[in-house]
């Protein structure tokens, strides 16, 4: 176990975990590579694989790797990760994803312009396995979206930054094997703001091949996000009759995310984008 540094040593630590050397993992690397304006190391999360012979970033003096030896989902690998990070802030990107220009030093500048605000996502346009723009999520920008995350998770987890020291003080990503990210957001926006930037930061890519897929609306970890919403919703001083309506249309959207068909999702979710 690494050490937590006293001292950040870089602006950011960008988190990449991945559990196979898929074709779209040099890009997501050199996407980050090629990011100015700000600090960073990326710390790639080997999650039970290897790494490919021949990746010329691999020797990238920015870059760590990380070897996980023993695959226990992908809140335990994002966990095992964030205990090597030495950046004021912590951030992340999905293996098969893009980081755009500039993403790096804009949420930098956005926390550090706004010290109540623990974390900031932007835009996530989605692109498909060649790289073109098919849709977006729709999520609407917002200097505090703190209200909105009793609804749903609306905080892209490829596209957020956190500031380090809010992460360890809730106690980082649970090791749950889904819905880590909502449970990691609902914790830290007991905290202080969640912002959403109108900027497009990442592209999301959407394949066949993706371990992202609805949840059992009854598993262990949905229970622990509703326990979640009630802490926020609390929080934020609103009524338990409200919360109990917004509990009751998001477990409904829970039964639609496993029961339908993933075509059949994406197609409404990128009309819903429009």
């Amino acid at each position: 176990m690494a050490a937590e540094p006293a001292e950040p040593t870089v602006d950011v630590s960008l988190i990449i975990p991945t559990n196979s050397m898929h074709r779209w993992l040099d890009r997501a690397v050199e996407s980050v590579l090629d990011q100015d304006g700000a600090s960073f190391e990326v710390i790639l999360y080997l999650d039970g694989v290897e790494l490919a012979p021949g990746k010329e970033w691999a020797s990238d003096p920015r870059v760590r790797l990380v070897h996980g030896t023993n695959p226990q989902g992908v809140g335990h690998a994002l966990g095992e990760a964030c205990k090597h990070a030495q950046g004021e802030f912590i951030a992340r990107l999905d293996s098969d994803d893009v980081a755009l220009p500039g993403r790096l030093a804009r949420q930098v500048s956005y926390l550090r312009e706004h010290p109540d605000t623990v974390a900031v996502t932007g835009q996530a346009p989605w692109i498909d396995e060649e790289g073109a723009r098919i849709g977006a999520f729709g999520h609407a920008s917002g200097a505090d979206v703190r209200g909105k995350l009793l609804e749903q998770n609306v905080l892209v987890q490829s596209a957020i930054m956190f500031r380090a020291a809010d992460y360890r003080a809730v106690g980082g990503y649970n090791p749950m094997r889904q819905m880590e990210d909502y449970d990691l957001w609902l914790r830290l926006a007991l905290r202080g703001r969640m912002a959403v930037l109108d900027a497009d930061v990442v592209e999301y890519r959407i394949h066949p091949n993706q371990t992202s897929r609805g949840v059992h609306p009854r598993a262990s970890y949905v229970k622990t996000i509703f326990a979640g919403r009630k802490n926020l919703a609390e929080s934020l001083g609103k009524s338990a009759a409200s919360q109990l309506l917004r509990n009751t249309a998001f477990r409904t959207a829970l039964y639609m995310m496993y029961y339908l068909p993933p075509d059949l999702i994406r197609r409404i979710r990128t009309l819903a984008s429009r």
